[in-house]
């Protein structure tokens, strides 16, 4: 069936996330562009997640910006050419979204400055669950800290620790542990301190 065909290439998908929270790029762009170029006839929506996907893999391998950008147009584009309703596939998927994984895809290509005005801009608990929120706190407090906003980054992050706690969220806790190696170099400053003694 041509639904069981499109899952094929939705679990794929999926796949290339969990690369990403393992942080193994070659994996990831592999999974992405299978997704891509396969026969899955997959939703835009699905494809516009699956360009996004390849377009951060490709942002962690080096890849020039002016490319891992073209991508996420394209990302943007399949997106936006869109209906809600074409598929249970990837109906989740929406701008604000993809907004926030853009941000990582800036953060990935070495402009986290650029990632936290995206997060500024579109971040806000009314717009994710709270596990959603609090996990997408967890990529805000990373790219402030790399961003060398080490206070910013703890607060962030303290709230970030406090609703991965109560979703009992290890994805969430998992990013957070890496904002604390970020923020070795201002593990002295209070808030800092406070978000290691919670991570």
């Amino acid at each position: 069936m041509v639904g069981d065909i499109a899952l094929q290439g939705y679990v794929l998908l999926k796949k290339a996330q969990l690369a990403y929270d393992e942080r193994n790029p070659h994996r990831m762009l592999d999974l992405s562009q299978a997704v891509r170029g396969g026969a899955w006839n997959l939703p835009l929506r699905v494809q516009a997640e699956a360009a996004q996907q390849e377009a951060r893999a490709e942002a962690m391998l080096g890849v020039s910006l002016g490319a891992v950008e073209r991508k996420l147009g394209e990302a943007r584009q399949l997106l936006g050419a869109s209906r809600v309703d074409e598929c249970t596939l990837g109906a989740h998927y929406n701008d604000t979204l993809l907004t926030m994984q853009t941000a990582v895809c800036y953060t990935e290509a070495g402009k986290p400055r650029h990632g936290v005005e995206l997060y500024g801009q579109s971040l806000t608990e009314n717009s994710f669950s709270p596990r959603d929120y609090g996990f997408f706190l967890s990529w805000m407090a990373g790219s402030l800290a790399l961003a060398g906003e080490p206070d910013e980054a703890a607060k962030t992050g303290l709230e970030s620790a406090k609703r991965a706690n109560n979703a009992s969220s290890q994805r969430t806790h998992r990013e957070l542990e890496r904002v604390v190696k970020v923020l070795a170099p201002w593990q002295n400053r209070p808030a800092v301190k406070e978000l290691q003694a919670v991570v």
